[in-house]
């Protein structure tokens, strides 16, 4: 059975525990013609009140003592959380009455309504739309939650579901960051104990660049030879969708680099029915004989430099 973490919400209860005693208190003590009140509490001091009035405070480690006028009185001591205790007593000269409190602390756990986690891609790709999603772990909660999202660096831009569970961010614009997005979750009622900032982060994928490939180089004889060296990079051509045929041309002895240039061009789009498109045909430089180098270039990869 899977075990699930849980969040919770403590609701403290306070009560006040009363003990009292009542005994004779010496004649010969000061005050002899009053009443004796000490009052001790646990585990710190409370206003203590007579007839409303307060007049002091609770000992702890010892007793606090007050001197009333014999007669009925209403002692009050107020606890924390609004608590009270309150008893009339009627006090008589040379008689103590002791009242002990103690504070006792009632926790009662309460699961939060919600336990969020947040999923999205390890990695992206530079232009790629990407999705982050919450998700609760605690499936009967009742309490509608809020999801505040936020995301850096400022090429990531969140497109669509801002307030809501899931978002879709754009890509289009970063370079080559580490994308990084927060998540405030709360619902509104128990946010001091439940409340929930999520991060999350992706990572750019590293695009490795293509390298040209060099399908041929030759000099140029008949055409019926030349033919047989375009046929052979066409059938690669056709390994590498999107790629581009790039043919350079050598001026030198024999046919003209312009005429093999046109020539080419009308066999490989009238006869192979490559798409013109993909084909580029330049010149560069000389060679003894006029010469041919066919490269294939996909897409992305640098266009070839002179050797």
């Amino acid at each position: 059975m899977q075990k699930m973490k849980y969040n919770f919400l403590f609701v403290i209860g306070l009560m006040l525990v009363l003990g009292a005693s009542s005994a004779v208190f010496s004649q010969t003590k000061l005050n002899k013609n009053s009443g004796i009140l000490t009052v001790k509490t646990s585990p710190q001091s409370y206003p203590v009140k007579v007839d409303g009035q307060v007049i002091g405070m609770s000992g702890v480690s010892e007793e606090a003592v007050f001197y009333l006028t014999p007669g009925n009185h209403t002692v009050e001591v107020e606890g924390p959380g609004g608590q009270k205790f309150v008893k009339t007593i009627n006090f008589e000269k040379g008689k103590k009455h002791c009242i002990c409190l103690t504070v006792v602390e009632n926790v009662k756990k309460t699961r939060c309504p919600y336990d969020i986690y947040v999923q999205g891609p390890a990695k992206y790709v530079k232009g790629d739309t990407i999705y982050f999603k919450a998700f609760n772990r605690v499936t009967d909660g009742a309490i509608p939650v809020n999801y505040a999202w936020s995301i850096l660096p400022a090429g990531a831009t969140i497109i669509d579901g801002l307030n809501t569970d899931t978002i879709a961010v754009s890509t289009k614009d970063t370079n080559g960051e580490q994308i990084r997005v927060n998540l405030d979750v709360n619902d509104g009622v128990y946010d001091e104990f439940c409340k929930q900032t999520i991060p999350t982060k992706t990572e750019a994928e590293e695009i490795k660049i293509p390298d040209p490939l060099r399908c041929d180089i030759f000099e140029s004889g008949p055409f019926d030879e030349d033919k047989a060296r375009f046929d052979n990079c066409v059938i690669q051509l056709q390994n590498y969708p999107d790629s581009q045929l790039y043919i350079i041309l050598y001026e030198g002895k024999g046919i003209t680099a312009d005429r093999l240039g046109k020539r080419t061009l009308d066999y490989l789009v009238r006869t192979r029915g490559v798409d013109p498109s993909r084909i580029v045909i330049t010149k560069w430089g000389t060679r003894p004989k006029t010469s041919v180098e066919i490269w294939i270039v996909p897409p992305g990869a640098q266009t070839p430099v002179p050797q």
